[in-house]
């Protein structure tokens, strides 16, 4: 009879005390939370997953800068491609390249627990398939005002150790700053509104491939003071006519393809004939890790590096040495000033093609 009493105790107990102990314990992995991703819906997920698959081009740098790279199972592959992130992060050889679209049972097989989706419908296919996955995207709704921190926000909701809460607020201090700062110097002066035409180089779609109203291009350029053309575009790929008729004042090129497009600006009808062109208002973006216009470790150097280049006159930040700065400080790795300089020129490491 002792023992029939007994045996029930011990089992309530332990279980108690297991209740207790896994309560306290922050890195209790089957702790269940809520969180809402960029469209607004909510999605239950496990608290700090182990492996987690960065399909979303704005994830996968923030997560290893804020010490989650061992977090991460796999990347979008064009990131892996991209001989940079070989150099700035060595770690990288580990994660498995993923497709933009891919199927559920490769997630399912390869155990991972969480994808950053850059669409609604790969992340609803894969919610459906019982694969937590939350959208994270180049663009906001309506604009992308709200956004800027938001993925930072959700980490540490994510995971939540000190460390990370850390690195992500130190984050968002440096990109506000940078904001305010640029912002506030611009304010002093009464210039005129300029039209800026963006285009996209992460992909070779020519000079008519831009983004639109609610990316975080649109944002930081009308942060800037210019009135960004692809928001008055009811395609991100207009057609020549359509860029010459917007005429802008200015050209920005950004990622892989940046130098083909300056060129084909520079050689080719109707564009070299546009005032823009003709006056050498022509300006590229840096290109690392991904690129600098795209959310990552290196957005508040984007925004410098784009005052001076675009306001000379207002601005003359050591774009340099935060480009060697933040590199070594998030992914602990040393650029050589031939390095450095190649980044801002939007070359490799060892100064040739990206592509």
């Amino acid at each position: 009879m002792f023992k029939k009493k007994f045996l029930p105790s011990v089992v309530v107990a332990l279980a108690s005390i297991g209740a207790i102990t896994g309560c306290s314990n922050k890195d209790n992995q089957s702790e269940q939370i809520s969180v809402t991703d960029m469209l607004g819906e909510t999605v239950t997920i496990t608290k700090n997953p182990k492996k987690v698959a960065c399909i979303s081009r704005t994830t996968y740098d923030l997560m290893v800068a804020y010490g989650l790279g061992d977090k991460i199972d796999g990347v979008y592959g064009p990131i892996l491609e991209n001989s940079w992130t070989s150099l700035i992060y060595p770690e990288s050889s580990k994660h498995y390249s993923y497709g933009y679209e891919n199927s559920y049972e490769l997630f399912m097989s390869r155990g991972v627990d969480l994808v950053f989706a850059p669409e609604k419908y790969i992340a609803d296919d894969l919610k459906s398939h019982g694969i937590p996955a939350l959208n994270v995207s180049l663009y906001g709704n309506p604009t992308f005002d709200n956004y800027v921190t938001f993925f930072s926000k959700l980490v540490t909701q994510i995971w939540d150790g000190e460390e990370v809460k850390s690195k992500a607020e130190a984050w968002e201090n440096k990109v506000t700053t940078a904001i305010s700062d640029i912002k506030t110097e611009l304010d002093k002066y009464e210039l005129p509104k300029q039209k800026v035409f963006y285009i996209r180089g992460d992909k070779d779609r020519g000079i008519g491939y831009t983004d639109q109203k609610g990316s975080f291009t649109e944002y930081a350029y009308r942060i800037m003071g210019f009135d960004f053309v692809g928001s008055t575009l009811t395609t991100n790929k207009p057609s020549a006519e359509e860029i010459v008729n917007a005429n802008p004042d200015i050209f920005v090129a950004g990622g892989i393809y940046q130098n083909k497009h300056v060129q084909d600006l520079k050689t080719t009808e109707p564009y070299k004939l546009m005032d823009a062109v003709k006056n050498n208002k022509i300006y590229t973006i840096p290109n690392g890790f991904t690129a600098f216009e795209q959310l990552s470790a290196m957005t508040p150097i984007f925004f410098y590096d784009q005052a001076n280049k675009i306001y000379p006159e207002y601005f003359d930040y050591d774009v340099s040495n935060m480009i060697k700065t933040t590199v070594k400080e998030y992914f602990g790795t040393d650029l050589t000033d031939d390095q450095v300089s190649y980044m801002q020129k939007g070359l490799n490491p060892q100064g040739g093609s990206l592509v």
